[in-house]
């Protein structure tokens, strides 16, 4: 397990630290903060690349098209 603070996070997946910090602000990166509500955040590097992965294949994914395009469709 490798652990590691905002910028060596930044360093090793290549992201911005604005990016990390909203990321996991928002909870797309797993990360917890040291110190209280207010403190650092601390990052496992190996669930960070897996979170990224996961990111990057659902990205990658077809998007599920409506078969009901262009059909005039009951309002019920």
């Amino acid at each position: 397990m490798r652990r590691g603070d905002i910028k060596q996070a930044a360093e090793h997946t290549g992201l911005s630290i604005w990016e990390l910090r909203t990321g996991a602000l928002s909870g797309k990166y797993p990360a917890m903060r040291i110190g209280g509500p207010r403190g650092k955040f601390w990052f496992d590097l190996d669930l960070l690349d897996e979170a990224i992965e996961r990111l990057m294949l659902e990205n990658t994914m077809p998007a599920v098209t409506d078969n009901q395009r262009g059909v005039i469709r009951r309002i019920v």
